[in-house]
């Protein structure tokens, strides 16, 4: 393991104690995010997800010959993570799901680590927001796609998502070619 990664929270344990940096707040972000998030976040509802919000990510891991991009799922509901990994891994990604603070750690020190992370918002004793928060402070997982799929869905909820590094902001319930559009988008997968 590399040295550097040892200096950091590889446990998460501030987001989960409470004792994490505060995320960015709203008055944070630009007059132009505001702008795009509150034109965008009305057609959240009709068409599932805000392709205008949705951007590939910049950094996102090659895969070796014959590998398939990975998917780590973050929902608090057990039958959403059956659902997504079902329509997910027939869609030919590997998913691998979280649904508590115990596996969502463990989920995250295993290597290699996903491609992608599918972040709900409402978890069990603490935030997505916090979370993503946390991820884009650490160095292993600051460039790692993050897409919010959530029913978070008014505009200061799209907003905080995207201040805080979001790559992309679905609503639920799920429109599974919405999800399979959004997907594409971020990971750069034509």
């Amino acid at each position: 393991m590399d040295a550097t990664l040892n200096t950091y929270d590889l446990d998460f344990t501030g987001v989960f104690d409470g004792t994490t940096n505060s995320p960015p707040s709203l008055a944070e972000s630009s007059e132009a995010q505001r702008k795009e998030v509150i034109g965008e976040a009305s057609k959240l509802k009709e068409t599932g997800y805000c392709i205008n919000i949705l951007r590939r990510a910049t950094n996102v891991a090659p895969l070796a010959t014959g590998a398939r991009h990975s998917i780590l799922c973050i929902d608090d509901e057990e039958q959403v993570l059956e659902i997504l990994t079902r329509r997910l891994s027939r869609d030919g990604y590997d998913v691998r799901t979280a649904s508590d603070r115990q596996t969502i750690l463990a989920e995250l020190q295993k290597l290699p680590p996903p491609h992608l992370l599918l972040l709900d918002v409402g978890l069990p004793g603490f935030s997505g927001f916090a979370l993503l928060h946390k991820l884009r402070q650490h160095p292993r997982f600051a460039s790692l796609p993050v897409i919010m799929l959530t029913g978070h869905v008014n505009p200061e909820d799209v907003l905080h998502g995207m201040i805080n590094g979001a790559d992309g902001y679905i609503s639920k319930p799920v429109r599974f070619d919405a999800l399979a559009d959004a997907i594409k988008t971020v990971l750069g997968i034509q």
